[in-house]
Formats: structure tokens, C-alpha cells, sequence
């Protein structure tokens, strides 16, 4: 069984300006012990799908498709469900120099 299971991912932005689609059927799987790293160029939905695959995106935002989380649909969690994965279960870690871990810290 996968760790985390993505399957036909699709991301809108709702703004003044309308709707925006921004991630468009993604689909992957991770297996215990394997890592994925996202790459593309500025503005091409990394974020997004990171943001999407632990509900951390702005209200409003339309999101379709299946994040499975172990057997937890993540998109259809509860909030408190949703708060206690995050952290324990699943986590990001984004690149730039505001979003680093602190190397002081446990």
C-alpha cells in the first residue's frame, strides 16, 4: 500500500479576475522510503501541489481528485483529523530561506 497516493489532481484559483486553473490532473505515488522532489519552473504549480496535498491552500480555492494519505482521503478529513496528521503524518518542507527548519531546534 502507498504512503501517499495522488490521483487526477486539479487545482483552481478563484480571483477578481475568475477562475484560474493551476494544477491539472497530476497523479504519483510514494512507497515507504521513497522521496519525491518536485521541479519546474517559477509558476508552474510545485507550491500548489505541495499546499494541496495537505489542504493548506487559500478559501475558496477549488480542489478535485484523491489525496490518500495512507487509507485518509485528505481532502474529505475533518478539520481536527486533518490537524493531527499534519506534522505527525505528513509535512513539507519548502526550500527557500523563510520556510528552512531551525538547526537549534529538536
Amino acid at each position: 500500500m502507498s504512503v501517499l497516493s495522488v490521483r487526477d489532481l486539479h487545482v483552481t484559483y478563484s480571483t477578481q479576475g475568475g477562475r484560474v486553473p493551476a494544477v491539472r490532473g497530476v497523479n504519483f505515488e510514494l512507497e515507504r522510503g521513497e522521496v519525491l522532489g518536485l521541479a519546474g519552473e517559477s509558476g508552474c504549480g510545485k507550491s500548489t501541489i505541495a499546499h494541496a496535498v495537505l489542504r493548506l491552500l487559500p478559501p475558496g480555492t477549488e480542489t478535485s481528485g484523491s489525496v490518500l494519505l495512507g487509507d485518509d482521503d485528505v481532502l474529505s478529513m475533518r478539520a481536527g483529523r486533518l490537524r493531527a496528521v499534519r506534522w505527525t503524518e505528513g509535512a513539507i518542507v519548502f526550500q527557500g530561506a523563510m520556510h528552512a527548519l531551525n538547526p537549534v531546534r529538536k
